[in-house]
């Protein structure tokens, strides 16, 4: 059906622009990094066309999309060998240079109402920034780049000593028409130890002592397992998987790595104040007895969940060319919605890059999606009264709603429900290659 209806979507495309070709191919992104504003609304019809297709095997008649972790230092015999200036490469001889982010990845097992069957479903909220149409909404970086010169956002500092990387080292820059005259450097920041301690007027409403004292315990928890880890030889695949555990359990030991993972439960919503209710002792600080999830349940075992957290490296398809820092944000979205259509017009694969990396998902212009994600998964299935779970910005107070989404409408599981999905999730959800794989390892357990 679908190989059906590709000429017709492209015929729909094609008599859409074709009054206005010329004038397209001098001003878009792909030749001078902008759209047309009449253009850029068009774009999301042929976005499905051009992100649903993946790598083609030989003799099939449909393309597939999947992932698995990778080694993003190891050459493929059938591509280009990754050079040895390449960004990844002078991360892992310097790992101080990676970004590192935490991540809450909640689920469930329920009966769907209209279907009447029961079905895995995860905890979303929609994606703001136009990647994708769903995120788990919970990613907090403990250490990440910013543009240089710029002030580090709320709850962020400068790292010290001071960490820089040119915007040079970046593939995607060396498509820029004028790099010679305009690179740029970024600066690491990292989150701040007292991010959350609420030490003034402004800040009060951050603070929560019950939920940063068991974001400690599973620092502490996780600190354990990845040592245990690190031990046992006979579990690492690979000199990569070593240097990244090794990476994540030096950041563990840094105190502001408590910040950080209180943030991501923060964000969650699971943790946070029912309306209506109210804490005996602080109106404006929440109690265990008030929250969505008490923190006395026992599927909140600090060291079961430590456990089974795993870390994966996600890739990103990056903007090509690199926007410069000054690119307005109205232009960025525009670069996103037109990326499809530019990447088939410039024969891109929107897939993989070059070397045959695969990518994880979409990406903004932000350098620090290149990150190690580092994965707690919570099972909420037996705890009532989650409907209508909020989510939060990081430092925000406004409740933004949430929804559980099925594995099968977020592209991890297939329309049936019962084996991983092969179609393309990165334009549905942002995660969808992460929890493929945390079913594939046993961490989420589905129903269907």
């Amino acid at each position: 059906m679908r190989t059906k209806m590709v000429p017709l979507i492209m015929v729909i495309i094609v008599s859409s622009f074709d009054v206005t070709w010329g004038y397209v191919k001098g001003m878009s992104w792909c030749s001078n990094y902008r759209w047309p504003g009449a253009i850029a609304g068009t774009v999301s019809l042929h976005r499905k066309f051009a992100m649903a297709r993946c790598d083609k095997e030989e003799n099939a008649s449909e393309r597939k999309c999947t992932w698995s972790p990778q080694d993003l230092t190891q050459d493929d015999p059938n591509f280009l060998s990754i050079p040895d200036h390449d960004y990844v490469k002078k991360y892992q001889r310097n790992p101080e240079l990676w970004p590192v982010e935490f991540f809450v990845i909640v689920y469930r097992h329920c009966v769907n109402p209209k279907t009447a069957k029961k079905e895995t479903q995860i905890l979303v909220r929609k994606s703001s920034n136009g990647t994708a149409r769903w995120g788990v909404g919970t990613g907090v970086p403990v250490t990440r780049w910013m543009v240089a010169k710029e002030h580090p956002p709320f709850g962020y500092q400068l790292s010290e000593p001071c960490i820089s990387f040119d915007a040079s080292n970046f593939p995607e820059f060396a498509q820029r028409k004028d790099k010679i005259s305009n690179s740029w450097t970024y600066q690491k920041i990292n989150i701040r130890e007292d991010a959350f301690d609420g030490s003034d007027q402004d800040t009060s409403h951050l603070q929560d002592s019950e939920l940063q004292e068991y974001a400690k315990k599973i620092r502490d928890s996780l600190k354990m397992e990845l040592s245990k880890r690190l031990s046992n030889e006979r579990r690492l695949d690979s000199t990569w998987e070593r240097s990244r555990i090794l990476l994540v359990r030096r950041i563990l030991d840094n105190s502001n790595c408590v910040a950080a993972i209180q943030g991501t439960l923060r964000m969650s919503g699971l943790f946070a104040q029912k309306k209506g209710t109210t804490n005996d002792n602080c109106h404006d600080k929440p109690s265990t007895s008030s929250r969505y999830v008490s923190l006395n349940e026992d599927l909140l075992d600090h060291v079961q969940l430590a456990e089974s957290t795993r870390i994966y490296t996600m890739f990103p398809q990056m903007p090509n060319p690199l926007p410069l820092p000054s690119t307005s944000p109205e232009e960025l979205r525009k670069e996103i919605d037109s990326r499809p259509i530019c990447m088939l017009e410039n024969g891109r694969d929107p897939h993989q890059d070059e070397f045959g990396r695969k990518f994880t998902h979409i990406s903004t212009s932000n350098v620090s999606n290149t990150i190690h994600g580092v994965y707690f998964t919570m099972d909420v299935t037996d705890i009532p009264g989650l409907n209508e779970v909020p989510a939060f910005d990081l430092f925000g107070t406004e409740r933004v709603k949430r929804k559980w989404v099925s594995l099968t409408h977020l592209k991890v599981l297939d329309s049936i429900g019962l084996n991983i999905s092969e179609e393309d999730p990165k334009p549905t959800f942002i995660s969808g290659f992460i929890v493929r794989q945390l079913i594939t390892d046993g961490i989420i357990k589905t129903c269907e």
